[in-house]
């Protein structure tokens, strides 16, 4: 588990060499389960370039945790832009931007949100947060 945080982090910080991510676990070193680790190196890799991306850029984290519903939670949130209201039921619907001056095609976060879900989990944004933006990463621990 350990390993696909901290190889999403390195890719990451080498397009963004001056992003300082901050990482919490309540999850033991050893800790693993069952699941694809494409598919959660993807997803987290695009969560944390989209943070890094449009946010400030100053306090991107990563946080990892076990849920009381048999979940590994994986949530990543940075300060900055909140998503408007209006745009939440767009964010993952393919080929869809919500910022037309951005790059890009609208395939990242709705193919994170796939990957999430073919691991038997899902993707899904905090709407409660409103400091910038916070995405939740929940699988299953088989």
């Amino acid at each position: 588990m350990r390993h696909v945080v901290h190889e999403a982090i390195s890719y990451i910080t080498l397009l963004y060499p001056e992003l300082n991510i901050h990482t919490k676990s309540d999850v033991a070193d050893d800790f693993c389960i069952h699941t694809s680790q494409v598919y959660l190196l993807r997803s987290l890799s695009e969560l944390l370039y989209n943070s890094a991306k449009y946010s400030d850029g100053k306090n991107v984290s990563l946080n990892v945790s076990l849920s009381s519903t048999n979940t590994i939670r994986f949530i990543v949130e940075n300060t900055g832009n909140t998503i408007a209201e209006t745009d939440r039921d767009l964010i993952f619907k393919f080929f869809t931007k919500v910022n037309d001056l951005s790059e890009g095609l609208g395939l990242g976060l709705p193919l994170a949100k796939r990957h999430a879900q073919n691991l038997g989990g899902d993707l899904t944004l905090d709407v409660n947060y409103h400091d910038g933006c916070r995405f939740i990463i929940e699988l299953p621990v088989v």
